[in-house]
């Protein structure tokens, strides 16, 4: 479903939390952005300091005229929104992308996360079970310093199978792995490394099962415009270019861009390079 046009709010940070080592949770009061927000939304970030290209982050929670976003520290900017001091003001543009549908009241949902895959899951678990949906979560991470997020979804009430690849903490293995395990579900949805995606979309054409994908790639505008951050879809569906075919092309794929097309896609969309 798309999303109402962006807005461009100052947002005032009000929360900075370390919830595992090199993974923060910042709190942002901006009421336009917090009422429109939905899950697999992000805001791109305009952080303060030396000049760089907004920065995209993920919201993760939303309550009353406040959002979160949940990330990990892996470059300049993100290191430099870490530290940003209470009481910081922040123009954020948002809410951007897209978000996951909804299924029937009385449906069953599995979503799986990987890592900071976490990111759209809390307010998809909150509208899934506020619809009466039957809602499973497999979290999974490398090892049990790298699982986030998994207090709040408790908190929620989601029923959370943790797996962690070197058998830390929960299930010993990947979120595919513990996914095999699983009952059928009328739906998946899930978001984290693009292998572990590539395999849930396998699995979920194997079994014939509806799958919605949150997509991650490296955004440059985080507006469209940059064509940065293209993946391969099918040719036809709804997020591709739509661009007719050139005289002689034999290509049965078109390009969609994750930041302004998506982030979510459906499985069956998805065309994977090798």
């Amino acid at each position: 479903m798309p999303s109402e046009a962006p807005l461009v709010e100052t947002a005032t940070l009000i929360s900075r939390e370390p919830i595992a080592p090199g993974f923060w949770c910042v709190g942002l009061r901006s009421p336009h952005i917090a009422m429109r927000a939905r899950a697999a939304q992000f805001v791109a970030l305009d952080v303060p300091g030396q000049f760089a290209v907004r920065l995209p982050l993920g919201i993760w929670t939303v309550r009353g005229d406040e959002f979160s976003l949940l990330f990990r520290e892996w470059g300049t900017r993100t290191t430099r929104f870490a530290a940003l001091p209470l009481g910081a003001r922040v123009s954020c543009i948002g809410p951007l992308g897209n978000e996951f549908s909804l299924p029937a009241a009385g449906s069953k949902a599995l979503i799986a996360a990987g890592g900071i895959g976490v990111a759209p899951f809390w307010l998809l678990a909150r509208s899934l079970l506020a619809l009466g949906v039957e809602t499973n979560m497999l979290l999974g991470a490398r090892t049990k310093t790298h699982l986030v997020g998994a207090q709040s979804l408790r908190e929620l009430g989601v029923p959370l199978k943790l797996c962690t690849d070197d058998g830390s903490e929960g299930f010993a293995g990947s979120v595919i792995d513990a996914l095999l395990e699983q009952p059928r579900p009328d739906i998946i949805y899930g978001c984290g490394p693009p292998a572990m995606l590539r395999a849930l979309c396998a699995h979920a054409t194997q079994m014939d099962v509806a799958c919605e994908i949150s997509m991650e790639e490296t955004f440059g505008c985080s507006m469209g415009t940059c064509w940065g951050c293209v993946v391969r879809v099918r040719r036809g569906c709804g997020q591709g270019t739509g661009y007719p075919r050139a005289p002689h092309e034999t290509r049965d794929y078109d390009f969609a861009r994750v930041c302004a097309d998506g982030t979510v896609f459906s499985s069956a969309d998805v065309l994977w390079t090798a």
